[in-house]
């Protein structure tokens, strides 16, 4: 029978909260950021529309050229030789303009609410802390990181590359993130924590590293 440790919850709770303070970011700087991507949002809403009439223009342009080459062609103007060259840097042109348009269309602003929930979090981790609420702020970790383990009674896990960035940039900073010096990283896979509060005692228990043992 594998050999168990304890790790008593208080231990484990200041652990958890140590780490989730590096990504914290208070209710104060969160509306800053909020607006500041609202400001980001109206600017890339403006630079998209601009860029997709562009876009457009130079499309009707390929457009009417191709007409005139067909025409040059039927009027035997010019070769079949020279009218195929130009027809297909043409339509090569024509297809890169209508998948640039799709994509400004379609994916130009994907980022925001991304960045948005981002940023949510990071004031959720924050109200975390302050709450000391133990089963929300392990049910938080689920969806930040992966890998979740007790090693030499320490806990550690693999957060998410933006959750990574953010708690480095506050170590770097020693006093937790403060608005403006970071910005949203990108959205990466959920994955599960192996734990959970035992009936009769508080203690956690996950998986060892490597080994296959569970540890509490």
């Amino acid at each position: 029978m594998p050999k168990k440790h304890f790790l008593r919850e208080e231990v484990l709770t200041e652990q958890i909260k140590n780490f989730l303070q590096k990504v914290s970011l208070s209710s104060r700087d969160t509306e800053k950021v909020l607006t500041e991507l609202q400001k980001d949002e109206k600017r890339a809403k403006e630079e998209t529309k601009i860029t997709v009439q562009n876009l457009k223009a130079e499309l009707a342009e390929i457009k009417t050229k191709l007409e005139k080459l067909l025409d040059a062609y039927l009027g035997e103007v010019i070769s079949a030789d020279d009218y195929k060259a130009r027809k297909g840097n043409l339509v090569t042109r024509k297809v890169e303009l209508g998948e640039k348009i799709g994509d400004f269309e379609t994916k130009g602003l994907s980022w925001l609410e991304p960045a948005r929930e981002f940023v949510l979090s990071l004031n959720q981790a924050a109200n975390l802390v302050e709450n000391e609420n133990k089963e929300e702020m392990t049910t938080f970790l689920k969806t930040i990181g992966s890998n979740h383990v007790l090693e030499n009674r320490q806990f550690g896990f693999a957060p998410k590359i933006q959750y990574k960035l953010a708690a480095e940039r506050s170590e770097a900073a020693s006093s937790g993130l403060q608005f403006p010096y970071w910005c949203p990283g990108e959205d990466s896979n959920l994955h599960a924590l192996a734990g959970y509060a035992t009936s009769r005692r508080n203690v956690y228990q996950f998986q060892h590293p490597g080994s296959g043992d569970t540890i509490l």
